[in-house]
């Protein structure tokens, strides 16, 4: 709900190959009025020969597949955003499926600026079942968050999101995807139908990133970027020395590799 109006989000993804990955976060609120979210599935784009393994009209970051996976980690810095003339929207988060089939599980945050107003949250999501906002864990421009989603028995998954500053939040999901692929993501949503700009941030760095309780050894044909009008966005770095990070910038080629 935006001004007291309910407005359903739906992230409809067009992303990666093989198969094409479902999406997205909720709409983050810093009132008491929540948007209602709800999710789909997209098509899947064409590869693009390139560094890049995948390209997304609204994703990017790294996505890997060769499940059955078990857990999926991070960490990140939530960016401020910037104050812009139109609205703009931003989610990241981890997740698991969604790129090679359209079930997913994942949760992250959002950080997006509309109403003249910058406005943060944590969420989890499993689809097809709309994002769920978690009101009780506070986020702020600047927390550093880590993230982990965990089976922990068949059809059983634990979602764990924890900020420094204000404390943490876990849940116990019935879940019964494949997972046969995990993703490390920034999404621009989209909203009513239409795709949104991505909220203007600096470079954000997931890092720390772990897969079945191991390092992931990314890849940067694991990398994607998101493109729009024949124009890359938000774009991946090569991973860290450790192969268990990258950053991601608002711009047309990649940034440098973090630190490790």
């Amino acid at each position: 709900m935006w001004l007291g109006a309910t407005l359903a989000v739906a992230a409809i993804l067009a992303a990666g190959s093989p198969g094409g990955p479902a999406v997205g976060a909720a709409a983050g609120t810093g009132s008491s009025a929540l948007p209602t979210a709800t999710y789909e599935a997209g098509p899947s784009a064409a590869m693009i020969p390139g560094d890049l393994g995948w390209y997304s009209s609204n994703w990017a970051g790294y996505a890997v597949g060769g499940g059955r996976h078990t857990s999926v980690s991070a960490q990140w810095t939530v960016p401020a955003v910037s104050a812009t003339a139109r609205p703009g929207y931003s989610a990241l988060w981890v997740g698991i499926d969604g790129f090679t089939n359209d079930a997913l599980i994942q949760a992250g945050t959002e950080a997006d600026f509309y109403d003249g107003v910058a406005h943060y949250t944590a969420w989890w999501e499993i689809l097809p079942a709309p994002a769920v906002t978690i009101h009780s864990l506070s986020v702020r421009a600047g927390d550093r968050v880590s993230v982990k989603i965990a089976r922990v028995s068949a059809g059983r998954w634990r979602v764990t999101i924890k900020d420094a500053r204000s404390g943490s939040y876990t849940t116990t999901r019935a879940y019964s995807g494949p997972a046969t692929s995990a993703e490390w993501i920034e999404e621009a949503p989209i909203v009513e139908g239409r795709a949104t700009r991505l909220a203007v941030h600096g470079t954000v760095v997931f890092d720390n990133a772990t897969l079945d309780g191991r390092n992931p050894n990314l890849a940067a044909d694991d990398g994607g970027a998101m493109i729009r009008r024949g124009v890359l966005v938000d774009t991946p770095s090569a991973p860290d020395a450790e192969a268990n990070g990258f950053a991601l910038a608002q711009q047309p080629v990649p940034p440098a590799s973090p630190g490790s």
